[in-house]
């Protein structure tokens, strides 16, 4: 990390823990979710027995794949909280799906990445690599691209080598500062199944929902829309960057007060069965899930 990084770090109060940018030796060129052309979520379960061992793998290889794929993909680490308990998230954010055939070239060539994940972990606990270290079959990815069509956007805008125009375009310039995923100290990730006849009222409600929040909660409360691709059709995200957990307060005493929010909220927005529903309708109930994440703090230097 650099000296004038490390100084703004180290100045700033945080609550909880650093943001994910702290993570990287050198934060030039960072890919974020406001400036990516997409982002792979991939998630994990650890054995309870090995938490700490797997931060350790999680940010050597991070630290390395981050070195050898600048500037064209950037890995973060979080950790789960609050839900699931040793379950680790990376997020990789890249420009282009092309992009990800660099990551299988290493995983496949580079000898230093394959010493890495094969090398001895638990040399005192009977030996043994990341597959002891994580539970069999729980690593699960999911592609997710900004959500488009409904921003400020035109194609004629994505700028080179993106696959779509990046969230940042969501997001109106008087909301600065802007919150991502490298920079949040907190991030809950919101994900919505959205009933196939109102899919685009639900796309719209979203964004709708996310202006009004990133108007009235600017530096503390940044969201994003995302949409899952090759997966579960019409799978829905939001990226709700927090400055800090205490954050969150904020955005619920915002839902709370704020006329304005709770009109948008209780607007009809579907007739279902001959009755108007509001944003509720738009989507398949019990589909809203939050999973909140907590940058990994990086390895003392």
């Amino acid at each position: 990390m650099n000296k004038a990084l490390q100084a703004e770090l180290n100045a700033t109060s945080w609550s909880f823990a650093p943001p994910a940018l702290a993570q990287l030796a050198d934060p030039a060129n960072v890919l974020h979710s406001l400036n990516a052309g997409m982002l792979i979520h991939r998630v994990a379960q650890v054995n309870y027995d090995y938490v700490a061992e797997a931060r350790s793998f999680a940010l050597d290889l991070q630290n390395y794949m981050n070195a050898k794929l600048s500037p064209d993909a950037t890995v973060l680490v979080y950790e789960e909280i609050l839900g699931h308990q040793g379950r680790m998230h990376w997020l990789l954010h890249m420009k282009h799906p092309s992009d990800y055939g660099r990551l299988l070239n290493l995983v496949d060539h580079d000898k230093a990445f394959q010493d890495i994940y094969q090398g001895d972990r638990l040399p005192q606990r009977g030996g043994g690599n990341w597959e002891r270290i994580f539970l069999q079959g729980s690593f699960r990815e999911k592609v997710m691209v900004p959500q488009h069509g409904l921003a400020r956007e035109a194609l004629d805008e994505i700028p080179a080598g993106h696959f779509l125009p990046p969230a940042r375009h969501q997001i109106a310039q008087a909301n600065a500062p802007f919150l991502d995923s490298s920079s949040a100290g907190a991030i809950v990730l919101r994900s919505f199944q959205a009933r196939y006849e109102s899919r685009d009222l639900a796309r719209y409600f979203l964004n709708e929902w996310q202006s009004h929040i990133n108007a009235r909660l600017p530096g503390l409360v940044t969201s994003a829309q995302f949409e899952e691709m090759w997966g579960r059709q019409d799978q829905l995200h939001l990226l709700i960057h927090l400055r800090d957990l205490d954050s969150y307060a904020a955005l619920r005493q915002l839902e709370l007060s704020d006329t304005e929010l709770r009109a948008l909220m209780q607007k009809p927005r579907v007739n279902l069965a001959g009755q108007d529903l509001a944003w509720g309708g738009l989507f398949e109930t019990g589909s809203v899930h939050d999973t909140v994440l907590l940058p990994v703090a990086p390895k003392a230097a």
